[in-house]
């Protein structure tokens, strides 16, 4: 019997372990502001545990196939800590990125079966991974379905520059969301999150070819804020209950398990370090939560930061598309006025009406 097969990429240092609230100042300062991200979110929300075991069965009743999600933690995860700080500033091919898509394709090939669907996720640099794994999906199963892969959802994606090799799974990062920003063509459909405050430089967005089967929409926010990763997550948990509620209403046989049936008991850390409750999965989506956008000294700042552009790739006469809570943000919020829309014209999710900047939004 069919089986929905969920792969979830996480983002640079991204690891369960964030879950783990430590304090500032040699454990006498606040707490910090770490917790899990968006991507940790769903795999658990789809039934994962921490060891990539547990299983769902199918619930006929409800439409639900049998169902089971794998999770890679980030770039930077791996190794000791020298290699991971190397891994996470340079993402060199032969270290992070290849292991990560291997263990990919190896669990991928010993549990596909002909007639699985397959759904990938992805944040940051795991998004542009999961775009790329995207492509090679056709090379690692046998199937008919010419878009085995029902659903690709990733947050902000960010391809980082690596080194050139010729080996196909060990494409570098900076090939990793393949020619062209183009998807897969074995993918249905796609839906992209983009944070519209953020302003590293090092952090410049990877769009996606516009066509019918690509949604990209902008969120209030940095980086972080949409594909999470911080323990004030009320913007992050806006963009995560967008990505649960488009999941629910387009792709009605995928399991999405109530907090309140997860086992929590098994999700801690083999030596017990960390473990993740039922507060790290409470969505609480708050328009005027924190935002994490980046601020430095001013030389500093003009060498590595800058305003986004917010745009449509390849589409000249398409318009960008915010999610309505950008608007509710900066007409309640005293000092927000996301410098990316300035003179920009784009569309509200959910409206036909187009606007340019912010003036249009003035006496909502």
């Amino acid at each position: 019997m069919a089986k929905n097969i969920m792969i979830c990429f996480d983002g640079t240092c991204n690891h369960p372990k964030d879950a783990k609230q430590e304090r500032k100042w040699f454990g006498y300062g606040d707490i910090e502001d770490n917790g899990i991200t968006n991507i940790l979110k769903l795999h658990l929300l789809f039934g994962g545990d921490l060891q990539n075991q547990a299983k769902l069965k199918a619930d006929k009743t409800n439409g639900h196939l049998a169902q089971q999600s794998f999770y890679y933690s980030g770039v930077g995860t791996y190794g000791n800590k020298i290699q991971r700080i190397f891994n996470a500033g340079f993402a060199p091919q032969k270290l992070d990125v290849s292991r990560i898509i291997k263990n990919a394709k190896q669990d991928l090939i010993q549990h596909y079966q002909q007639g699985d669907c397959i759904y990938i996720f992805g944040f940051s640099r795991g998004a542009a991974i999961a775009r790329r794994f995207a492509t090679l999906v056709s090379d690692y199963i046998e199937t008919t379905d010419k878009t085995p892969i029902k659903f690709l959802g990733v947050f902000d994606t960010v391809a980082s520059i690596g080194i050139p090799n010729l080996d196909n799974d060990d494409k570098p990062i900076s090939d990793v969301v393949f020619e062209n920003h183009t998807i897969a063509t074995s993918i249905e459909s796609a839906l992209h999150l983009l944070a519209l405050d953020e302003k590293r430089t090092a952090f410049l967005p990877t769009l996606m070819n516009q066509e019918d089967k690509v949604t990209e929409l902008w969120f209030a926010g940095a980086h972080a804020d949409v594909g999470g990763g911080f323990w004030y997550d009320g913007l992050s948990d806006i963009a995560l209950k967008f990505m649960l509620d488009w999941i629910k209403s387009n792709h009605g046989n995928v399991k999405l398990s109530p907090v309140a049936d997860i086992d929590f008991s098994v999700l801690v850390a083999p030596d017990g370090s960390y473990k993740v409750d039922e507060e790290d999965l409470t969505i609480l989506p708050n328009h005027l939560g924190k935002s994490h956008a980046q601020d430095r000294w001013w030389p500093i700042q003009k060498a590595t930061l800058s305003t986004r552009t917010v745009r449509v790739k390849n589409a000249d006469d398409a318009l960008p598309v915010l999610h309505p809570t950008v608007i509710k943000r900066f007409i309640e919020m005293n000092g927000y006025r996301p410098r990316a829309l300035k003179g920009v014209e784009h569309k509200v999710h959910g409206k036909a009406t187009k606007f340019k900047g912010l003036n249009g939004h003035r006496g909502q």
